[in-house]
């Protein structure tokens, strides 16, 4: 793992320096890979259990003129003034019981399951109102069709690692269909130093159903949050002798999770067979439905068109007598 940091961190600053000349005065497209692995841990050791591992490759884009697609249309936005961002995403997840030597996975961990799936987003961003709307349509597949026994097989094979010994139980195939809202709004700001904002969000749909509240605060050398998504990893030329932006960013908040369809089976298929019933006596999972408190907390690095940033996720439980989950997060950007 240390040396895969190594090799993208490498790869950011190679970029950046031969991107430079070619600076644009602003930015309407953005690119960005984003890795989730709970082995990349810095409070402590790293795992490789509960939610393991995500890989998602974003395009963002900002149209001048409005967007005459039926999908965009209807999605809200945060006002006439807003900066609207759009987005096509696609995302795989994977989620692996704590012992990956077991070929016969135990009952009452949680079970092997994966998903792959397409997001088409919009992030409307007003910067008078201090405001900020998102809506996410996610469509996609969990199951045996997400790949993912393959990927973290992969991962595991050329880190040369334990490999994951019982993908065979994992979730069946069923759709993944969900619609997430999210919305935020500035509380207090100190100049572009400081920013104090609340959220909250909902997510309905076969994937997911869940909602969370949370504080978002930013502190360090930054563009304005509501100055549109771009803002935040890009910092255009527009005659400033010094483009770069360092901040920190803390997330705490409560979650509630009444379905998820990565624990719970999908709602066609529900759970695969061998979770329903017990095993040498011991009883299948049940899954957590309680409030949780969740905290993400990272460190954001732009330079021009390139940006690079480290983030710590304190995840809630999704079964039951779990205790909260470290995962990890790298992403790294370009803009043009």
């Amino acid at each position: 793992m240390k040396r895969v940091l190594l090799i993208l961190a490498c790869c950011f600053f190679t970029c950046s320096a031969a991107l430079h000349a070619q600076e644009r005065s602003s930015y309407s497209h953005l690119f960005r890979f984003y890795y989730d692995n709970d082995f990349i841990n810095v409070l402590g050791k790293g795992t490789d259990h509960q939610y393991t591992g995500g890989i998602r490759l974003d395009y963002f884009y900002t149209r001048n003129t409005p967007s005459n697609s039926i999908l965009n249309r209807w999605m809200p936005k945060a006002g006439t003034n807003a900066v609207n961002t759009y987005g096509w995403s696609l995302m795989q997840m994977a989620f692996t019981p704590d012992d990956l030597k077991k070929t016969a996975p135990d009952v009452d961990d949680y079970p092997y399951a994966g998903g792959l799936f397409l997001v088409h987003t919009l992030h409307s961003s007003d910067p008078l109102k201090k405001m900020m709307l998102q809506t996410e349509l996610i469509g996609g597949v969990s199951g045996p069709y997400s790949y993912a026994a393959e990927t973290q097989e992969g991962i595991h094979r050329w880190i040369h690692y334990q490999l994951p010994m019982g993908w065979d139980y994992q979730m069946r195939t069923d759709l993944l269909l969900n619609l997430n809202l999210t919305t935020e709004r500035s509380l207090w700001e100190a100049g572009r130093w400081l920013e104090l904002n609340a959220g909250g969000n909902i997510r309905v749909g076969t994937m997911e159903d869940a909602a969370s509240v949370y504080g978002l605060i930013r502190v360090g050398k930054m563009n304005n949050y509501y100055d549109g998504y771009l803002a935040q990893y890009g910092s255009p030329r527009e005659n400033k002798p010094n483009r770069s932006q360092v901040y920190l960013t803390i997330k705490p908040g409560l979650s509630i999770t009444a379905y998820n369809a990565f624990v719970d089976g999908g709602v066609f298929t529900g759970r695969s067979n061998y979770y329903r019933t017990s095993h040498n006596d011991v009883m299948p999972y049940t899954t957590d439905k309680g409030i949780h408190p969740f905290a993400d907390a990272g460190l954001v690095y732009v330079s021009g068109k390139m940006s690079f940033s480290l983030t710590q996720k304190i995840m809630p439980p999704l079964v039951k007598d779990f205790s909260s989950h470290a995962v990890g997060n790298f992403s790294f950007t370009v803009s043009w």
